[in-house]
């Protein structure tokens, strides 16, 4: 169910209606981030956003025609995604894993679709395909998909076995660091990867695009902007840095229940299984439409509150499938809507993943919509 909604400041806003749960996405944020994001940017660096895993749980038929009229294309980490962003715009798309062999005739009739190779193997696979368009991704330290920069004379053996060269449109590389903080091995990354991208351009004898940056390296120096930049997590609203150096950015995303009932309980009773919260008094507990198969790390209810009519009101006893508890007062009754993330001081995905030993990218990813 897919809904438009007034805000306060009377802007619109996204909402999704999963179950219990109600996910927000605030496109106005998201704008602001944009330009925050784009004013950094070298002149001539491409803007590539990245959108996979549902656009960070944001919902890609929520973001896509939002960041169209500012992006240059997309990254995405599947052929599904491709898809969905395909039905919503027609610029360039980088498939970040590659695609499976069955599948390139499939993505043929798709328009402009960048496959990034996943090593030696796929590289030579696809040399012998019909795909055009490939983008050799070089290993420079992150020890996942890629090529290993040491093996380059076996990619230019492969390119002059196969007369490849033409199919070669990029070559890029992944920070081992989304924080940035090593840099010193930022550094060796960036500088091993400019010395392959330059022997890989004499070997061809042209000019390719070249891609290094996440968000870390977009939003830090443009040293590291290259051609294509492919800004994740920053786009949402969520610094790579922590949020004591945010940028200004503003959460885009924000989740929201109902409470279910309201219950006095007696001193000495217990809430929630394994009876873990056992009231000292008699209390008045609110009882909320939302649990771990939601996505709510379960180990928040240690630490973790909620908003309920402005006011804060802690979770009390082990989160439960599909329903959570807090401790509230009389002013709260059945039907009133629970915040239990948003651009709030204390229930931010950093808040929330700083309390259950998750990272942002996870609580976004998990509460979200998926």
């Amino acid at each position: 169910m897919l809904k438009f909604c007034d805000m306060e400041e009377n802007h619109l806003v996204i909402t999704k209606v999963i179950k219990g749960k109600v996910v927000e996405i605030n496109p106005q944020s998201l704008i602001k981030n944009i330009h925050i994001i784009k004013d950094r940017l070298k002149h001539g660096a491409r803007f590539f956003p990245v959108v996979k895993s549902n656009a960070y749980g944001h919902g890609i038929e929520n973001v896509v025609p939002i960041l169209d009229e500012f992006s240059d294309g997309y990254c995405v980490g599947r052929v599904e995604e491709a898809h969905a962003v395909r039905l919503l715009s027609e610029k360039p798309i980088i498939i970040l894993k590659g695609v499976e062999n069955y599948q390139i005739d499939e993505i043929s009739n798709m328009g402009e679709i960048f496959l990034v190779v996943r090593d030696l193997e796929d590289f030579e696979i696809k040399l012998r395909s019909k795909v055009q368009n490939l983008i050799i991704k070089i290993d420079t330290g992150m020890g996942r998909l890629g090529i290993l920069y040491k093996d380059l004379q076996k990619i230019l053996d492969l390119l002059g076995k196969y007369n490849g060269k033409d199919k070669i449109k990029g070559v890029m590389t992944h920070f081992a660091y989304s924080d940035f903080s090593d840099m010193e091995f930022i550094k060796s990354q960036n500088e091993i990867f400019d010395r392959i991208s330059e022997n890989l351009e004499r070997f061809l004898g042209r000019r390719i695009l070249k891609s290094i940056s996440n968000s870390a390296g977009t939003l830090s120096d443009s040293v590291f902007h290259k051609d294509i930049v492919r800004p994740g997590i920053c786009i949402y609203g969520i610094s790579p840095f922590g949020k004591n150096n945010d940028f200004s950015l503003k959460p885009v995303m924000s989740v929201k229940t109902r409470v279910l009932a309201v219950k006095i309980i007696p001193k000495g009773w217990s809430v929630g299984y394994s009876r873990r919260f056992i009231s000292a008094d008699q209390i008045r507990v609110g009882i909320l439409d939302i649990g771990y198969s939601d996505g709510l790390p379960r180990k928040l209810w240690e630490e973790g509150f909620v908003f309920i009519r402005n006011k804060k009101f802690k979770i009390i006893g082990v989160i439960s499938m599909d329903m959570m508890c807090v401790l509230c007062d009389d002013t709260v009754r059945p039907g009133d809507e629970a915040y239990i993330m948003g651009d709030v001081e204390g229930i931010t995905a950093y808040d929330l993943a700083e309390k259950t030993g998750a990272i942002p990218y996870e609580i976004l990813c998990s509460m979200g919509i998926r």
